[in-house]
């Protein structure tokens, strides 16, 4: 769309489960004006996200392939798509370790589109932000194992196991930071923070289901870290696609999430071109 480039841009791209799949839609956006992000900051569906992204698979044809997938049904789509997004039939159920499901298979087929086992071989930088569970600090991995790295800061705590790296237990990066902007503020000029914790209507029946607490719990924690952080000290562009009652498994409302991140799409697209106009002014 554009012909300008934009240097310098650092992209966060925060926790959410099947509501990350929006990070796909607004780097579609970012793709249209032919920027390349500096640095790539992910916490749990966002570090797989950015994974994804920094090792060259595009997001156009990421959602081409969802959204194929959603019309044609679960049982009649491409194993690949099926082996990534499907989610709940990759898991495995563990009842007698510390978490409820194991995600082996759905990390081996990830790993199957990326195509490279090392930070070291993605076309840009990528952090990909976990927790010390022991410690309770946030842990920021950038180099080394791939996979590892992701399947830590996906491990939600008491539904996936936790990872073990370098004698550190880890879980869920957005125990700590959902959205890790501030990991890269320093190193870039701009930085796009994308929120993708999407929100819940109340139920009629008030009290929620055991799903529902754990989920949403955890999500109410996740949101009060943020408005902290926010108001501490927020990032230069901030987007926080609608997505509405869309639970953290629920992978196969893919055609609901895209429709859903229309808006914020819309807006990173206006937000791009203040920024191309401010550029151009100062040159």
């Amino acid at each position: 769309m554009a012909d300008k480039q934009v240097t310098n841009i650092g992209l966060a791209l925060g926790g959410g489960g099947a509501k990350g799949l929006a990070h796909i839609r607004l780097l579609e956006v970012i793709d249209e004006f032919g920027i390349e992000p500096r640095c790539i900051v992910g916490t749990s569906i966002g570090a797989i996200v950015g994974v994804l992204y920094a090792s060259g698979m595009s997001p156009r044809t990421l959602r081409e392939e969802i959204q194929g997938a959603s019309r044609n049904g679960k049982n009649s789509i491409t194993d690949a798509a099926k082996n990534i997004f499907a989610w709940l039939q990759l898991v495995k159920v563990n009842w007698k370790g510390g978490s409820l499901l194991k995600a082996d298979a759905f990390l081996d087929d990830l790993m199957k589109y990326v195509k490279v086992r090392d930070f070291e071989e993605l076309r840009m930088p990528v952090r990909v932000v976990a927790a010390d569970f022991w410690r309770r600090d946030e842990v920021v991995l950038g180099t080394g194992d791939i996979r590892t790295a992701v399947q830590a800061s996906m491990a939600l705590p008491g539904i996936f196991e936790p990872v073990v790296v370098d004698g550190r237990v880890l879980v869920d990066g957005g125990v700590v930071n959902p959205v890790p902007y501030d990991v890269i503020m320093d190193e870039c000029d701009v930085t796009i923070a994308i929120d993708v914790m999407g929100r819940r209507t109340e139920s009629a029946r008030l009290v929620p289901s055991l799903q529902e607490s754990i989920f949403n719990s955890f999500q109410i924690m996740q949101r009060a870290i943020l408005r902290q952080k926010i108001a501490a000290r927020p990032p230069d562009i901030y987007i926080r696609p609608e997505i509405v009652d869309v639970l953290m498994l629920e992978f196969y409302q893919a055609g609901k999430i895209f429709a859903q991140a229309e808006a914020a799409a819309d807006q990173l697209r206006r937000e791009l071109e203040r920024l191309l106009e401010r550029t151009s002014r100062q040159l």
